[in-house]
């Protein structure tokens, strides 16, 4: 049974969703071009978000290898899911705020440095071939010549449904899309539906990242940004764990995955460490100047899966979705608002429903 249903609304609803990163706000911005009335509650800033923190990745393929799951399993269907959504929920954000979100289809390059993460490329390979989604070996002396990998790499394939976006344009546009007519954001928390007494919404989406329900264990990500460089490859690289992704105003570098530290902050051989291996694969790299460091706090639930669903009436939650926030968006948001919507429930739902006894908010 649907929200509304419940409320008595008549195909309409006024919705608060708390959390101003992207998962919060692509649910406002679905909910709101159907016709709802949205509000986002969110007491920091978008550059406060682990979505400005984020590299922009929409990596579905790549994920794959990540997860280790292999390419028929629930996380990697909505992966793929979620990035065939991308061109169009780009165009329409943009068309909404009238800025550009720096989303690019142009195809991510998977590196092995070593037989090892030769032998990791050769499985995803395999394992992608058995799909729609085949990727192909790359010409490695041209693409030497052409990018001007390091001797290190010694294969590659090219992942043509790994893209990136601009996760700090999109971000930006997000602020200009609200309260210009498409939903509204207001610089206040929320902790639980008693917040929201008496104000007349009908239904809350819980979208709060670290703080949110569901959420198992924050896990620690350094990355950090170099100036632009003349000639530099416009694809992303990928390699182990880590990427070098050019945007037009700054090189992103990342990124470690720390289920346990210290502390939140930065450490410098960390990100020595990092740089120095993304100049292994790029040569090139070590000609830039330095422009930013920073840490993020990525959500994550036990399983590794995110959380999408209904955890009492009339409330909903998006949550945990770990290093896929920005690849995940579009689906998560459709998905929630069909729910909200009544419509007919998506394949896999129940991987990512959440336990429906109320535990944090």
């Amino acid at each position: 049974m649907s929200a509304f249903s419940q409320t008595g609304a008549a195909g309409k609803a006024r919705i608060a969703v708390a959390g101003g990163g992207v998962i919060g706000m692509t649910c406002a911005f679905e909910l709101s071009r159907r016709g709802h009335s949205v509000t986002v509650f969110d007491p920091g800033t978008p550059s406060q978000s682990t979505s400005w923190a984020a590299a922009g990745m929409i990596a579905p393929a790549y994920e794959v290898m990540l997860d280790g799951g292999g390419a028929d399993t629930p996380l990697a269907r909505l992966c793929f899911e979620s990035a065939g959504l991308w061109r169009d929920f780009a165009l329409a954000v943009q068309r909404a705020s009238g800025m550009p979100v720096g989303y690019h289809t142009a195809p991510t390059l998977a590196l092995a440095r070593s037989p090892e993460e030769q032998a990791r490329l050769e499985a995803l390979h395999a394992e992608l071939e058995k799909t729609a989604h085949a990727p192909r070996w790359i010409d490695l002396v041209g693409h030497r010549a052409r990018l001007g990998l390091s001797g290190k790499v010694c294969a590659g394939l090219v992942l043509p449904d790994d893209h990136q976006t601009d996760n700090r344009r999109l971000m930006q546009a997000f602020q200009q899309t609200s309260g210009a007519g498409r939903f509204d954001r207001i610089a206040r928390a929320l902790t639980s539906k008693a917040d929201l007494e008496g104000e007349g919404y009908d239904v809350i989406v819980w979208a709060r990242g670290a703080q949110e329900f569901g959420v198992d264990t924050l896990v620690k990500g350094q990355a950090l940004a170099l100036e632009p460089l003349p000639n530099m490859p416009e694809q992303v690289l990928r390699f182990g764990s880590g990427y070098v992704v050019p945007k037009p105003d700054r090189i992103v570098i990342g990124a470690t995955s720390e289920a346990t530290y210290a502390h939140a902050g930065v450490r410098e051989d960390v990100t020595r460490a990092l740089l120095d291996a993304a100049i292994g694969v790029l040569p090139m790299l070590a000609k830039a100047d330095l422009m930013e460091v920073w840490t993020g706090l990525r959500p994550k639930r036990e399983s590794g899966l995110p959380l999408i669903g209904e955890i009492a009436p009339g409330e909903f939650v998006a949550a945990a979705h770990h290093r896929n926030g920005i690849l995940l968006a579009p689906a998560t948001a459709r998905r929630i608002a069909d729910m909200i919507d009544g419509r007919a429930g998506h394949a896999d739902a129940a991987a990512f429903a959440p336990d429906r006894v109320r535990a944090a908010t």
